[in-house]
Formats: C-alpha cells, structure tokens, sequence
C-alpha cells in the first residue's frame, strides 16, 4: 500500500490545522506499515487514531469555521459525520473479527478508505476553508488558535 506524503497543495498556510492534518496522514501511513508487518497492535492503534482525530481535530475545525463564519459550515459539518460514521462502521466488522486474516483484510479497506478520505476532504473541504483564515486575524486573541 502506498505511503500518502505531504503535499504543499493540501496546506492551508494555517499552522494549527496544517500540523493536525499531517499528524492524522503520519498516522495512516503507521497503519499501513503495520498492516505491511501485519502488526495488529499498529492497526488496533490507527482505530483510535481515528477517535482521538474526530474529536480533537473536527471539533477544532468547526470551532474555526464558526468563528469566522464560514458559509459552508453545515456541509461540512456533515461530511464530518459521515466519516465517522464510516470509521465506526469499518471499527465494528475489525472488533468483531477474532481471526487475524480477517482483521487484516479488513484494516486493508479501512486505510484504503481512509487514505482517499483524507485527501479528498483536504482538498475538496478543507482547502476552500484557506481564504476565510484570514479573518481569524481580526478577532481577539482570545479566540485564536
């Protein structure tokens, strides 16, 4: 399975997110290696990669887009859920499976899934997010990532 790198058309010059971003894809590319080493405790790990990224990074995200009144919010929002309801999904069949092949084979389409997600949604969601960034300049720094 491929490796998935940082792309310079994937930032969005906005450090916070950029950096959150480039962890979750080095946490793939971790799941993938793991599934090359067919070390379950590497893909048991990318689940809760998936977690900890749903939480911290998509309620951060929102959280900025709110504040500088992105228009699409809603949308993406939305696009937000579906993923987790994916990951959940893939989660479920891996949790249920008690043979390693397959787990494996199910880790398998779960990176494969999300190595599309994460490029798709940083370019086609994220990206368009880039020039309201700016507007985060004109609030109080308070509100400030």
């Amino acid at each position: 399975m491929a490796v998935l790198s940082w792309r310079e058309q994937m930032s969005l010059n906005y450090p916070p997110l950029d950096d959150e971003h480039k962890a979750f894809l080095e946490e793939i590319n971790k799941a993938s290696e793991g599934l090359r080493e067919r070390d379950i405790a590497k893909i048991d790990h990318m689940f809760e990669a998936c977690y900890d990224y749903v939480r911290n990074h998509f309620s951060h995200e929102e959280d900025i887009m709110e504040r500088i009144n992105y228009p699409e919010l809603e949308e993406h929002i939305v696009s937000h859920q579906l993923f987790i309801k994916n990951i959940s999904s893939f989660r479920q069949k891996y949790e249920k499976m008690v043979d390693r092949g397959p787990k494996f084979e199910i880790a398998q389409k779960t990176i494969a899934f999300l190595s599309v997600w994460f490029l798709g949604h940083v370019i086609s969601r994220d990206k368009p997010i880039k020039p309201y960034l700016v507007r985060l300049r004109h609030l109080p720094p308070r509100m400030n990532y």
